[in-house]
């Protein structure tokens, strides 16, 4: 389900006319025979609807590099990740001392790829899982598993990518080595006695601060290591690794909170979109366009028109401290009636993301009159792996947005 809110924004349409080579149809044979029918035509301005909407269904599961943390911002409110995997053992058939033994090490390995924001530190626990991850299933950004027993609690606070190690609380380590020598005897058994673990971010955040680390799933591993205190390390393997098998085994819970935001604001007061409307990755807002007087333009002309190009170019402000995202995409549906998308990429010399919409696509939902269920939204592209926001201009701001319409008119 998606949330709308119907926010009306003139924008600024360009239509010039290009020429082009006509197919031999009848409409290029009456062009043909008719050379003085073709014309230039402008219309200086359209009105444009825009809908703010929040995506509350994103697929969390099968992503290589799930995401972890929490950040807060004016801008979109506080984002947050928690992170929820099912881990195998790095050998099975072990043995464990009952008793003279001692924890060495028990800690959580992550490797972060990439950071998104501006890190302080902060804190997170780490919880055992009372079922495993179904690896046959598909996980959304509101799935979750229930917690269990504490592991411990850790502080991640780091500016740069790399493999880190956080240590768990060594008492809770005890419950491993209490497995049984079924528990080790294949991997399904041992997810039926240990499920897994969820990491979840806690305490709270001033605004423009936190960060949602990108992670490398082949890089989350528990570690635990210990010793007999009777000289029989011997007869052991002490040294245990757990690490995620598959895409499948881990997924990411997210949470959002618009509350006091800029974007609470536009959803609550339509009018102030005027200015400007956003869009974010994880479970966050996107932007939804529509064009509604280019249908009746089109259909109630006496005037005949091909397209030829469609461009959709919109600004977005810089932010020091979250970063704009490579690409954004503006999705629409095609006349398959599919959702289709168009990539554009920043233009870090004016801040701005540029798209093209195949003009048989424009011409065929005209011709048709279903121009106006064309659904245009703009959105991040991988919303379950990246948490980038983004703050577009409305008609009213310095840099409003721009749409060119190139067409031949008979």
């Amino acid at each position: 389900m998606k949330i709308k809110n119907t926010i009306t924004i003139g924008l600024c349409l360009i239509i010039a006319l290009f020429s082009c080579k006509k197919e031999d149809t009848n409409v290029g044979a009456s062009l043909n025979n008719n050379p003085n029918s073709v014309e230039a035509g402008l219309i200086d301005t359209f009105q444009i609807v825009t809908y703010s909407a929040i995506e509350d269904s994103v697929i969390t599961s099968e992503r290589s590099n799930p995401l972890l943390g929490k950040l807060k911002s004016d801008e979109v409110g506080e984002a947050s990740s928690s992170l929820v995997a099912t881990l195998i053992p790095d050998s099975l058939d072990r043995t464990f001392p009952i008793s003279d033994f001692v924890i060495d090490s028990f800690y959580l390995k992550l490797h972060i790829v990439e950071l998104y924001g501006s890190p302080i530190d902060q804190e997170f626990e780490v919880y055992s899982i009372n079922s495993p991850v179904n690896e046959d299933s598909t996980y959304y950004n509101f799935s979750s598993i229930q917690e269990d027993q504490l592991l411990g609690k850790i502080t991640i606070n780091v500016a740069d990518s790399g493999v880190y190690s956080f240590k768990l609380d060594s008492a809770a380590a005890k419950t491993i080595l209490n497995a049984s020598t079924v528990d080790f005897s294949s991997n399904d058994k041992f997810k039926a006695f240990f499920s897994g673990i969820l990491i979840k971010p806690t305490g709270t955040l001033s605004a423009n601060e936190g960060a949602i680390y990108k992670l490398n799933r082949t890089g989350i591993s528990i570690g635990l290591s210990f010793s007999t205190t009777n000289n029989q390390d011997d007869l052991y393997d002490n040294d245990l690794v757990f690490y995620v098998e598959t895409d499948n085994s881990i997924f990411a819970k997210f949470s959002h909170d618009f509350t006091g935001s800029e974007v609470e604001i536009i959803l609550n007061d339509t009018s102030l979109g005027q200015q400007n409307f956003y869009a974010q990755g994880m479970s966050g807002v996107y932007g939804k366009l529509n064009f509604p007087s280019i249908q009746n333009w089109y259909s109630d002309s006496d005037k005949n028109y091909i397209i030829n190009k469609f461009e959709f170019k919109a600004y977005v402000e810089d932010n020091s401290t979250f970063t704009l995202p490579k690409e954004l995409i503006f999705t629409y549906i095609n006349s398959n009636n599919v959702r289709t998308y168009s990539i554009g990429a920043l233009n870090s010399d004016d801040n701005s993301y540029s798209f093209a919409i195949s003009p048989s696509e424009v011409n065929s939902a005209l011709d048709n009159g279903l121009f106006d269920k064309m659904d245009f939204q703009i959105a991040h592209p991988i919303p379950g792996s990246n948490p980038h926001q983004i703050k577009l201009f409305g008609e009213q701001s310095t840099y409003p947005a721009e749409l060119k319409l190139y067409f031949t008119e008979y």
